[in-house]
């Protein structure tokens, strides 16, 4: 019998194949690898680069480092979560890409406006893989346990809300990942579909004049059919991006009217080919119907369905005859009312030097303590608390909580951004972070010898709603107390609800 011998190189080439694998190797996933259980501690952290736009992302296995990706791919990275999202037994890490970091002789600078993708790092027994980079979003992304199952909610937008140089966008889609074995599943997406008008006007070219402060645009059409031409008329402001005022004139009326679009601002006013009461349709910005309802335009859905709210100015609510009339009553601090009409009549109050509060007014209806009667008048909304709005996603003393963030504000010039997972609709996790824009020390990065730190893309604490008061449960009580004890006590056991937070806008 003749035997075979192998061939040495070709074991050597193999062997080598395999040692990069383990050591650097991060791989695309394949979609027929099967899950494999098993048992072994990782954990994530990064290393920033000399020109602080690149960093490297380092794995512990089983107390060993391995260079997943290294400061030669140019990855300006941040850490979003670690956890096991497969169910594998390994934890895995998700990852957002920050585009638009560049350098210079003095240092950093981080430009937003070029958006985040997202991708998953995990750890397979023998090799690390990476899932593709997914979205280009601005404001973060939902992080949502459903079904026993962390889902991953992500927009892929044109351009952000705060950006100077808006152009509207009416092809913003979100989608909804689950990390199924190595990669990420879409199991839903929503998108933005622009409404098509026969005749339109946008504000795009205004905004991207910076030179222009205010302007007016013009769009004449027969919109009531009679064969003459009516006019619509935009006016633009600058400091809200867009028409801060719709009106409308046709020929056959003397008045000139004003169409409430209950929005700030508006960039796109169109035309549509439909017509409800003898009147053509209205498109406002990319998909809201705005129909002739007899005697002026009104928005094809309902606006502000709340009817109960809380009055949180702290002297009372003065109660009026007519809309700025003379006071005909009041509401205390912490009285709830009951709201019968939300009229489309803007109010601007100074407050204070500076501070001015934006509403409408509301008609109501309270108990006349002269007479002993029912009546009905007028207030400011602008010290209303909508109830409806009252859940765990509110703003609560300084800490404001989103479906893609938690918001402490430290300071004017202070304040870190943490990343969230929703548990459920009264509980939520805060994930541990230095993201953060602070000119002073906070003390958030402080570490405590002999106690367990904080570890970013960890689970910090955990909020739990309780009527209009917010719990907390802190995953590393020593160090919060040390904090605690050194700085400001931010990190309370109870959180109260902040009402202004919760006004109709």
């Amino acid at each position: 019998m003749n035997l075979i011998k192998p061939d040495t190189s070709l074991y050597l080439l193999l062997i080598t194949l395999l040692f990069t694998a383990c050591k650097n190797g991060k791989t695309s996933p394949n979609a027929s690898d099967s899950i494999k259980q098993q048992r072994v501690s990782i954990s994530y952290h990064l290393k920033t680069g000399d020109d602080h736009c690149s960093n490297q992302l380092i794995a512990t296995v089983d107390d060993k480092e391995h260079i997943i990706i290294d400061f030669d791919e140019h990855l300006f990275l941040y850490i979003q979560l670690q956890g096991d999202f497969n169910n594998d037994g390994a934890t895995d890490v998700l990852l957002e890409h920050r585009h638009g970091c560049h350098t210079s002789v003095t240092g950093t600078s981080y430009v937003s406006s070029e958006g985040s993708s997202y991708f998953i790092m995990t750890y397979d027994g023998t090799r690390f893989r990476s899932t593709k980079e997914i979205g280009i979003a601005w404001n973060g992304i939902e992080m949502k346990m459903k079904d026993g199952t962390l889902h991953f909610s992500i927009a892929t937008s044109l351009n952000p809300s705060y950006s100077i140089k808006k152009e509207l966008s009416c092809t913003d889609k979100e989608a909804v990942y689950v990390l199924e074995g190595y990669d990420l599943k879409q199991t839903s997406k929503t998108e933005n579909k622009k409404i098509e008008a026969i005749k339109e006007v946008n504000s795009t070219a205004l905004i991207n004049n910076t030179s222009v402060v205010n302007s007016e645009k013009y769009l004449g059409f027969d919109i009531n059919g009679d064969g003459t031409k009516d006019l619509l008329t935009m006016t633009y402001d600058k400091t809200v991006n867009g028409f801060s005022e719709l009106k409308i004139r046709l020929t056959n009326k003397i008045n000139i009217e004003t169409i409430e679009t209950f929005k700030r601002s508006v960039n796109r006013v169109g035309i549509l080919e439909s017509k409800t009461n003898g009147m053509h349709d209205l498109v406002i910005d990319c998909n809201s119907l705005f129909k002739w309802n007899g005697e002026t335009y009104s928005p094809n859905h309902k606006i502000l369905e709340t009817k109960k709210y809380r009055v949180f100015a702290k002297n009372g609510l003065i109660i009026r005859d007519s809309p700025e009339g003379n006071p005909i009553g009041k509401f205390d601090y912490g009285d709830v009312i009951e709201i019968i009409e939300k009229m489309a009549i803007e109010m601007d109050y100074e407050e204070e030097e500076y501070v001015t509060i934006e509403g409408y007014w509301y008609k109501t209806s309270f108990l006349d303590k002269t007479s002993n009667t029912k009546q009905q008048g007028y207030v400011f909304s602008g010290y209303l608390a909508n109830l409806d709005k009252c859940t765990l996603f509110s703003t609560w003393d300084e800490m404001s909580i989103s479906n893609k963030g938690i918001t402490y504000s430290l300071h004017a010039q202070c304040y870190y951004v943490y990343p969230v997972k929703i548990i459920n609709e009264n509980e939520v996790e805060l994930i541990w972070s230095q993201d953060m824009d602070c000119v002073f020390d906070s003390g958030l990065a402080d570490t405590y010898t002999s106690i367990k730190n904080p570890e970013n893309g960890k689970p910090f604490a955990k909020f739990t709603l309780h009527g209009e008061t917010l719990k907390a449960t802190y995953y590393y009580p020593e160090w919060v107390q040390k904090y605690n004890e050194n700085y400001p006590a931010i990190f309370k056991e109870t959180f109260s609800l902040n009402y202004p937070s919760l006004i109709d806008y």
